[in-house]
């Protein structure tokens, strides 16, 4: 009996061993066939993207972005230009005065007098006469580069 009993305990324990065995061999089963399947799919991706890549015109591509890009910018000129015509049209008498009193009171309420902190600042800087010079003839380049643009719209 108490062979028997060793011997049963045995044969459980090697059961339990190959059920063990088994489910492992199962699992690498399963990820053989997961592997397989990736392989089919990016097999089949790069068939699809082979096949995108051979139909794609770089050069025709590039100019319609080209395109794309000279049109926008036309809009974007052309909004700005129909913004600052309608600013200008319904801007109202006084509006200025306006905007003034109200910074003017913002300062005062921060206790800043723009008279006396003002009148403090020297008016002129060392090369001051060179650097509007240049800030005026780099907004002249900017205007004539606007006016040229407003041209080629037209």
């Amino acid at each position: 009996m108490a062979k028997d009993l060793v011997r049963t305990r045995n044969y459980v324990t090697r059961f339990i061993e190959m059920k063990t065995h088994l489910n492992a061999v199962s699992l690498k089963m399963q990820t053989v066939k997961s592997h397989d399947a990736m392989a089919t799919a990016m097999k089949g991706v790069t068939k699809a993207l082979t096949q995108m890549n051979k139909k794609i015109n770089l050069p025709g591509l590039q100019k319609i972005m080209a395109e794309f890009m000279k049109e926008n910018e036309k809009a974007d000129i052309t909004a700005e230009m129909i913004g600052d015509t309608l600013d200008d049209a319904m801007e109202e008498e006084g509006t200025e005065e306006e905007e003034e009193r109200i910074v003017g009171q913002v300062l005062d309420e921060l206790g800043v007098n723009m008279g006396q902190e003002m009148g403090a600042v020297p008016m002129s800087s060392v090369g001051g006469a060179q650097q509007e010079a240049k800030a005026d003839e780099a907004q002249d380049n900017t205007v004539s580069d606007l006016e040229a643009r407003l041209a080629n719209l037209k």
